[in-house]
């Protein structure tokens, strides 16, 4: 929040709490005076607490009196919550990471590097504290004398942008100085724009936004970058000429990186260079290997899983905050796999994006509120099969991002066993089909089930359930006889059931403790005491 010379304005900026949204809180601390610590009563600091803890130290360190912590005890209307008890327990853990509350300063003390801060307890549900909560924000911003002047030249920090179908770039603003009105040039980085738009977080029309107000504008060409200061010009030509002023600064820090990198190419020799430009390639792009190339004693080099992704946003903040988490999915796995973003942009679902996919064999991540662009696309998609993933809470897109990047994983297959059965009795029988004398075992189930074929949920099968082949093999004194058997037959195949039955009726499957018959095809040498257990080989894939 902010002040003016006559008026206070607080305002609020809510950002995401989930990991992935790192830079989004990054960006919000820019446009901070004062952080609301918002710790549960029930949890305690956590380790995105932990985070925004350290970001406001590293501010504090560098621009002392810039920016200042206020805490928030969250839920002390939730049953068997004893507020005293957890004020303590988070004051204490707040202690560890050099912050000190007023209350454990009230007893005397050093107040230490950081001073002391508020805190209150409040709750969303109920209300209670947040009077006492905004009362203290704006003593605060009194004592941290913060002033605006409302007739100066407007400027800001870029808090989201994205594309909105029939307004072109919409930019989630934060006034910090001067003010901003329709018809105003305003810059962003390498952006600019006239304001066509201006209007409050309930999409009102504002003829002018005041410091500390946020704002959309609707006007920018390109979209901005999250976090970027906006500043107005006094004319189109003013703003040209910041454009042309950010440009020739990028290109110069550009090319200062560019030959700073020379250099040490130039020291290091051939060999090293190769080494080094791929390892910083991989380092851009997330890639885990550490410059570690896998390579065996014949020194071949194991390749990387690269599962490729097509991702979609409705604002730019978003939009990185999902790529930084899909790619974390390969960084942080145990297995040797690189995310790899082929696509990524703002707005609507394209044709391009759709082909993208299509070529790349990919997925489309989309995340919030992002739409298809036309009926043609939405054809194109469903004829190539590419798999559109729609969601809006993060972990829920992460969850299933797992799930779906399981396909590009190499298969492995495992031996699960079903059942046993003892042979109570061996029966010759003359067969239907062949008219020839086959041997059929009475068995009785000690364990699990036997099956003549097994249904298992379907991938994509419009009847829902699709068939698994079962085998079995036999034991006898502890000493598997059908081995020989397998290795012997022509085809090679392993046994099958021919038959299963129950009380004279043919069945798929037999429980523990049933009685049944079973006949294995082409196999004869069943005696009474014999184990035979069924199992099946089922393909599996490692978790990410």
């Amino acid at each position: 929040g902010g002040a003016t010379d006559d008026i206070s304005t607080v305002t609020f900026l809510d950002t995401p709490g989930h990991a992935a949204f790192k830079k989004m809180r990054q960006s919000g601390s820019s446009a901070t005076d004062v952080i609301v610590l918002v710790v549960a009563a029930d949890d305690g600091i956590s380790p995105q607490t932990i985070e925004i803890i350290e970001m406001f130290k590293s501010i504090a360190r560098s621009q002392p009196q810039s920016i200042s912590l206020v805490v928030a005890v969250s839920k002390i209307d939730k049953p068997g919550i004893d507020v005293d008890e957890a004020i303590m327990r988070i004051e204490n853990q707040l202690l560890e990471h050099e912050i000190l509350t007023e209350n454990v300063l009230a007893g005397g003390g050093d107040e230490g590097e950081f001073g002391a801060c508020q805190l209150f307890p409040v709750s969303g549900v109920t209300g209670e504290g947040l009077d006492d909560l905004v009362e203290g924000l704006a003593l605060q911003s009194e004592i941290m004398d913060l002033r605006a002047d409302e007739d100066a030249k407007g400027q800001g920090i870029v808090i989201d942008a994205r594309m909105e179908k029939g307004l072109g770039v919409v930019a989630d603003c934060v006034i910090r100085w001067g003010n901003v009105s329709k018809g105003d040039f305003v810059v962003s980085g390498t952006n600019g724009g006239r304001v066509k738009f201006l209007n409050d977080v309930s999409n009102k029309p504002l003829k002018k936004a005041r410091p500390s107000q946020p704002v959309r504008i609707v006007g920018f060409k390109t979209l901005p970058k999250a976090g970027d200061p906006i500043v107005c010009a006094g004319s189109e030509e003013e703003a040209k000429e910041l454009i042309r002023l950010r440009e020739s600064e990028i290109f110069n820090e550009e090319r200062a990186a560019f030959e700073q990198k020379e250099l040490e190419l130039q020291v290091m020799g051939t060999p090293a260079k190769n080494n080094m430009m791929m390892q910083k390639k991989r380092e851009h792009f997330g890639f885990n290997d550490n410059g570690e190339g896998g390579e065996g004693e014949e020194g071949t080099k194991k390749e990387s899983i690269r599962i490729p992704v097509v991702i979609k946003a409705d604002s730019h903040g978003a939009l990185d905050a999902v790529r930084d988490a899909l790619v974390t999915i390969g960084i942080e796995s145990k297995l040797d796999i690189v995310i790899d973003p082929v696509g990524m942009s703002t707005g609507v679902i394209t044709t391009s994006d759709v082909v993208m996919a299509r070529e790349s064999d990919s997925a489309i991540f989309v995340f919030g509120k992002v739409g298809i662009a036309d009926k043609e696309t939405k054809t194109l998609a469903d004829d190539a099969a590419v798999p559109i993933r729609n969601h809006d809470i993060i972990y829920r897109l992460l969850d299933d991002a797992k799930d779906f990047f399981g396909k590009y994983l190499p298969v492995e297959y495992v031996e699960k066993v079903h059942g046993k059965a003892n042979v109570q009795a061996v029966f010759d029988v003359t067969d239907k089909k062949t008219k020839k004398s086959v041997s059929v075992a009475g068995l009785r189930v000690s364990e699990g089930h036997l099956f003549k074929k097994k249904s298992i949920p379907s991938m994509g099968s419009e009847k829902g359930a699709e068939s698994m082949p079962c085998f079995y093999r036999v034991s006898r004194k502890g000493e598997i006889i059908t081995a020989e058997y397998m290795e012997s037959s022509p085809s090679g195949k392993k046994l099958t059931a021919s038959s299963l039955r129950k009380v004279k009726e043919d069945v798929d499957s037999v429980r523990r403790g049933d009685e049944c018959g079973l006949g294995l095809m082409g196999f004869n040498d069943l005696q009474e005491g014999d184990v035979v257990e069924c199992y099946s080989i089922e393909e599996t894939r490692p978790a990410i």
